[in-house]
Order: structure tokens, then sequence, then C-alpha cells
């Protein structure tokens, strides 16, 4: 019988071309998701099994880093976000937008250029195009993709709501008897303008004009006048609206 040794150098020898390669290679891999991130061109998905409607909600989910939109009948469109680090959270709640620019740049944080920027609130929190390092970094902006920050600025309108949700949530479709139904036919738009009763000014049974019975002279230079002012002129300074 015939054994055979290896010597332990030998072999470590033979395996280190074998590492080499692989951390070589994990290092090409890591350094193109970088660089992907950093261009904010990532993963962005959008429904193809159906044309899409109008955008009628947008959820950020904090802890997924991502925000998903919805219209009438499901998601439509999905991308990768950075929310705000830690010390400058992005706040959770119900938000909408309230105003759009499409070219922003900030004027708290060294005129930093936020395009397609979609503000959920005056304290400086928005949607904006920006760097995606593949984990929470922004001061508490949520930045998407830059393609991804214009498709959806040109899609939404102002009063879409934005919900900021700890983790990952999607809307269901709740129906019960006791909700509110829509009407089968809409009310026509713009309503009819109301109809305005016409008031009689001619003289009732038992009634007589103000200056009846006067003086002519009086009658004719002080009917219907109340301390010099005429009766319109009184009735203009009770019933007027203040700026």
């Amino acid at each position: 019988m015939t054994s055979r040794c290896v010597n332990p150098k030998r072999k470590q020898a033979r395996l280190r071309p074998v590492y080499l390669a692989v951390a070589s290679l994990a290092v090409l891999i890591a350094a193109g998701d970088d660089a992907g991130a950093r261009s904010g061109k990532r993963s962005i998905e959008s429904i193809e099994s159906r044309s899409a409607s109008e955008p009628l909600m947008a959820i950020v989910s904090l802890r997924d880093q991502r925000i998903t939109v919805y219209d009438a009948k499901g998601w439509i469109l999905r991308a990768p976000v950075s929310s705000g680090t830690k010390g400058r959270e992005t706040p959770a709640g119900i938000f909408s937008v309230i105003q759009k620019v499409e070219d922003h740049y900030s004027n708290l944080y060294d005129d930093a250029y936020m395009p397609h920027m979609q503000r959920i609130t005056w304290s400086g929190i928005a949607l904006h195009g920006g760097v995606l390092p593949g984990y929470p970094a922004s001061h508490g902006c949520v930045r998407m993709p830059f393609d991804f920050a214009a498709r959806l600025f040109d899609a939404t309108a102002m009063g879409i709501r934005v919900i900021m949700a700890p983790t990952d949530v999607a809307p269901i479709e709740l129906a019960h008897p006791v909700l509110f139904r829509p009407k089968l036919e809409p009310s026509p738009w713009p309503p009819p303008a109301p109809q305005r009763r016409k008031r009689r000014r001619g003289k009732g049974p038992g009634e007589t004009r103000r200056g009846d019975g006067l003086p002519g002279g009086l009658a004719g230079k002080g009917a219907g006048s109340r301390g010099g002012k005429s009766e319109a002129q009184s009735r203009g300074a009770i019933g007027g609206c203040r700026d």
C-alpha cells in the first residue's frame, strides 16, 4: 500500500490564486452595485399586464426603502428610495403633495440640486430625484432614481396622497352596506345657478311709503333718508363685507 501525503504549504500555495480570483470578483460586483446606486439607476418596476391609469396614492416603505405607486386597480410603479438617515429620519404619516417644482435647489443644505421635487410638508420634507447609496442617507427627504422621479412628476397631480409607512403596506378595498356609495348618474358640472326670488316693493294693505303725508318740500328732499344718507347707502353699510 502506498500512502500519499500532501504538504500543507504546497496546498495553500495552490489555493491562493483561487482565493484571489473570488475576492476580485466580489470587489467588482460590489463596485458595480455601488456605481449603479450612486447614479440613481437601480431596478424600477412597472405594471405590464394592463394599462395604468392616473396615480391615486404613493406608499413609501421606510423599512424596505421602496416606493410603490397605485392607481384605482392596484400598483403601477415601484422603485428603490433613500430616506432620512439616523437622527434625521423621514417622519411616518399620511401626507399630500402641496407643491411641485421641476428644478428645485435646497435652501437649507448647500443649495443641493433636487430635481422633480414634490413637497409634502412645509418644514422641508419632499420626494425628489437623488443619489441612492442603498441605505437611508438623506436629511429627511425621500430620494428616488432620477428617471423615476421625472416620470412620477409628470404623472401625479397636486394633492395626491403620500403615505410614509414604517413597514410595507398596501391599500385594500372596503365594501359595507352602511358606507357611502357613488351615484350612478354624476351631478351636472358646473351646478345650475340658484334662482333669486324677486321682492315686491309695492304698498301693501295698511302700509305707507316713507315720506307720505309730509310737506311737499320735505317729502321730495328728505324722504327715505337717515341723517343725510339714502336708504340704499344705509342698507349697503350694514350688509357689506370686510376684506
